[in-house]
Order: C-alpha cells, then structure tokens, then sequence
C-alpha cells in the first residue's frame, strides 16, 4: 500500500487527474462504433477487431489530445505518447471488458441509454439538451442516431462493469493518514560528498588492461548496422486540395469545442476569429485519412506486384534516397515516424515496409542496401575505451571508499570525526518533503524514497548514492511535525483521491489478468501485432 502511494505521492492530484481520464478514456471512449470486418489482427471468441477499427482509434486519441493541449501538443510528445500503441491496446481493452460484461450478464435499458444521451453537456446549450446540436454532433462524427445508440448502450455496460469492479475497492483511515503522511512529512539529513574526480588520476592502465576492457564490453563499442533506404511519402498537403470543407462542419466544430475557444478573462472567442484555425485543422485531418488510403492502396499493390518503382512512375511519385544510418539515429525526415528503428530493422533487402507515419504523412520503405554491424579494433578506439575503463574504474574506487565510510558511521563513528578525517565537509538539506527534490542534491527518485523510511533509530540508509560524479552517504537528523488540523480538513478529499488511485491500480490489474486468461484459453487471439501493422 505504501509503494502504491509512495509512485503517487509526486504531483498526486495531476497524477490522480491524469489517471482517471486515461481510465475513463479506455473503459468509456474508444473506438465503439460498427466493426469493420476488414483486416483482422484479433479476435475474440467470434468478434473481429480489424484494421480499420485501430485507425478509428489512432484518430480518436489524436483528436483526443489535439483536444487537451492545443497548440502545445508538438511532434515530440506526439512520438513520445506512442498513439499507435495505446490505440492497439485499446480496442483490445475494450473487447475483453464486454466480453466479461456479456459474462456477467450485465444489462442496459433503453431508458438508461436516453437518459445518458439528454444528460451529455457535449448536446446542451444553455444547460438543456439540444436536438439540433445532437443531429449537427453526430453529422460531424459521421455516425447515425441508431449507431450511436448502440454505442451509448455498450459505453453504459462498461461503466456497469467498472462500478462492480471498484466496489471491491476499500480504504482505511490509516491508509489515509499514511498518503498524508507521505506528502506533507518534512525531513531533515546531513550528508558528505565524495568526489569521483579525486581517484581519476589514480587510474593508469596499460594496453593488455584496455585489451581485455574492450573484450569485457565488446558488446557498448559495437558500430551498429547501417542500412540505406528508398522511400515514398504521401502527405497531407498532397490531398489538401481535394478536400472540401462545409461551413456546417466548421460551426459544428466550434459548437463542440467552445470552451478551447475562449480569450481574455475566459470570454467566448467569436467564430468568425476562430473560423480559419478551424478550417486549416479539418482540412488537415481530412486530408490524412486521403493519405492513408493512398499509402495503403500503394502497399497493397506493391506488396503483391514487388513493384516499388514501376508503382511510383506510374503514379508520378517520388523517390526519396537516404544514404547508410543508424536505424536508431535516422535521417531529419524520417525521424518522427512511429516505431521507425522496430520497422525497419525487421524489414529484409529489398523489402518494403508497412504503412508508417508520423503526425503530416504517410510512408512506404524500402530498404536498398545493408552494411553489418561490427566491433572495432582496440587501435581504432583506443581514446575511446581508455577514458571509459577510467570513468569506470575512477567510480568503482569512489565506491569501495563511499561504502568503507558508510560502514563505520553504522559501526558508531560519528560523522563528524568521519568527516574530518577524510576532509569531507557536513552538509545539510534542511527541512523538505522527501517526495520533493532533495534540497543542494536535485530530484531523485531513490533519494526521496531513501529518506523517507530513516528514522532516530534507523538513521543511515543501506547504501551509498551516486549524484552527479559524487557518491552521497546520508544521515536522518530530524523529522517535522505534522499539522493534524490540516490533515482533518483534508481527510475526506484524501480518501477520495485514494480510493481512485486504488481504483485505478485495480481495474488495470484486473484488466491484465483477464487478458492474459483469454489468451491462455484460446479466447483471446492476437493475429497481428502492433509493429506489424
């Protein structure tokens, strides 16, 4: 219990907020409009999850995330969000909490659906239900009434679900008071620090020392595979003028995201100043989906034909050329691409790749020519490896003396007189909450998590840190008082905010282990993984 909310502890709020909106975003918002019986990469028992169903997905989180940071979201947090991935899980996440719900006989009346329906604020204007921007809403997602009904009534068995699985949930008022505990209790420690930097010049090996170093860690000097590749790209400004936008779809639009629209002082931005911005954003989203289905029809073809080039003459593309990289340091233009290194180190010579993208296009690859991975002589890398076996070796001595002081402050020495022997200064952190970067020694997980636990009794940790090139060894010196006052008045919100950490702990728990059961069972097949597709 302490682990769980120690990993909680930092920012717990934002964390609390973030974690419940990917839960609700997983158990009640992916993709559950029809199944495309297209290309299947899973089933379960005889439901088909298809291809098309993962790009419906992938767009959804996209808008998903368009939606929350705006202008913010960059191409570097797109890649780091790996949208692919969480799209696959997703729909997979999906099929197993219905199925269980079927299970459970879990049922949803008609009545549950409407009234879900008319208490959605996404359809209300002035606080009450408006049919008009119900029909306009459902337009714009291109999904009829009786779908997305359909739809409601699946979102409200999920729910059904989850409510049944957190009841099992429960938190004590000790519980309570050890989350408080963790994120308000202050402590203080002295601390001295060990240079790396003094046994450095120690450190002189000869050649028959680096030799073997080399042999040791031949595996960290390994010059890697480089390859070469063509490749195709089919982007969304190609399809840009083949899209048509309607002024409905943009009134739409802003109808159901007035609030990311708003100026100084929270006031509504009008929009006719907002109506370009709109435009731009539909335009680019439809012209992906025309990029997709370009870069998709393109492998097909290909993939059948082998017919990489004839393909792009006939159809007037060009050929990108990049010379010899590193898969896992590619060229500026393929550097945002999901999964780029996975795709093509398992691609052959002369292979083409899956479709792959980034956040403005659409690629095929195909890789021309290898060159194998090897490792270096000695005599080629000789600065190389003499300044790591140093590095190395200078860290380990700074060590073994780190931990001799360590053991002897434990055998009764007092720091003072360790200190002073070894002409080490005593520093202190002064009072902090340990969940907090250490004050003069920065964030560190490790290091708050250590001094949280030191005590009067229990003063000096199991081991010695290493920050930045110094080797840290600690001391508890005291702990602050806690303010009860504050930590009643906080009480009830805490044991909310528990209780939904708990939740979400569990239900994706509880999530994992039916998976791994279906797929045990034969229930569950994977036919294709997300790398593949």
């Amino acid at each position: 219990m302490l682990d769980l909310m120690r990993k909680h502890a930092r920012n717990w709020l934002v964390k609390i907020l973030i974690g419940m909106v990917i839960i609700v975003f997983i158990f009640y918002f992916g993709s559950i409009r029809g199944r495309d019986r297209a290309e299947t990469i899973a089933s379960l028992d005889d439901q088909i999850i298809s291809y098309m169903e993962l790009q419906r997905e992938y767009h959804n989180l996209l808008d998903f995330y368009r939606q929350r940071y705006g202008d913010k979201l960059s191409d570097d947090m797109l890649k780091a969000l790996n949208l692919k991935q969480q799209a696959y899980d997703n729909i997979i996440s999906q099929a197993v909490i219905l199925h269980k719900a079927k299970e459970f006989n879990i049922q949803v009346t008609e009545e549950e659906v409407r009234a879900s329906i008319l208490a959605n604020p996404s359809f209300h204007r002035g606080g009450v239900f408006d049919e008009r921007i119900y029909q306009q809403v459902l337009r714009y997602r291109k999904i009829s009434p009786a779908d997305f009904e359909v739809n409601q009534k699946k979102l409200l068995t999920m729910m059904k679900l989850e409510n049944i699985i957190q009841s099992a949930v429960k938190v004590s008022d000790r519980d309570v008071f050890d989350l408080y505990r963790i994120q308000n209790e202050k402590i203080n420690a002295n601390y001295i620090r060990l240079p790396i930097k003094g046994f450095r010049e120690k450190i002189r090996p000869d050649r028959r020392e680096l030799e073997a170093y080399l042999k040791q860690h031949e595996e960290e000097f390994r010059v890697p595979e480089q390859i070469k590749v063509n490749y195709l790209s089919f982007s969304s400004k190609d399809f840009s003028s083949s899209v048509k936008i309607f002024e409905a779809e943009i009134a739409d639009y802003y109808e159901r995201h007035r609030e990311s629209y708003r100026g100084k002082g929270g006031k509504p931005v009008p929009l006719p100043e907002v109506r370009n911005k709109i435009a731009s954003e539909l335009i680019h989203r439809q012209a992906m989906q025309k990029a997709s289905e370009a870069a998709k029809k393109a492998h097909d073809t290909i993939y059948q034909k082998e017919n990489f080039e004839d393909y792009a003459r006939q159809h007037g593309l060009e050929i990108h050329s990049t010379g010899f990289f590193n898969p896992n340091k590619p060229p500026q233009d393929l550097r945002l691409i999901n999964d780029f290194p996975a795709a093509v180190l398992n691609l052959k010579t002369h292979e083409t790749s899956s479709v792959l993208s980034d956040n403005r296009r659409y690629y095929l690859l195909k890789v021309v020519a290898r060159n194998p991975s090897y490792i270096p002589s000695l005599k080629e890398i000789e600065t190389e490896v003499s300044k790591r076996y140093g590095d190395e070796e200078s860290r380990n001595l700074g060590k073994k003396e780190a931990d001799a002081i360590l053991d002897r402050l434990k055998k009764g020495e007092t720091i003072h007189k360790v200190a002073q022997e070894k002409g080490l200064r005593i520093e202190e952190t002064g009072l902090f909450v340990p969940s907090s970067p250490v004050p003069k020694l920065g964030a560190s997980r490790e290091l708050g998590d250590t001094l949280a636990v030191l005590s009067e009794k229990n003063p000096y940790p199991e081991n010695v840190f290493l920050v930045q090139d110094h080797y840290v060894i600690l001391r508890f010196k005291e702990r602050g008082k806690l303010n009860t006052a504050d930590f009643e008045a906080k009480k009830a919100l805490l044991k909310v905010s528990l209780r939904r950490m708990k939740a979400s702990e569990y239900i994706l728990s509880w999530l994992e282990k039916n998976k791994e059961y279906m797929i045990k069972e034969g229930k569950l097949k994977i036919l294709k993984d997300v790398k593949d597709l």
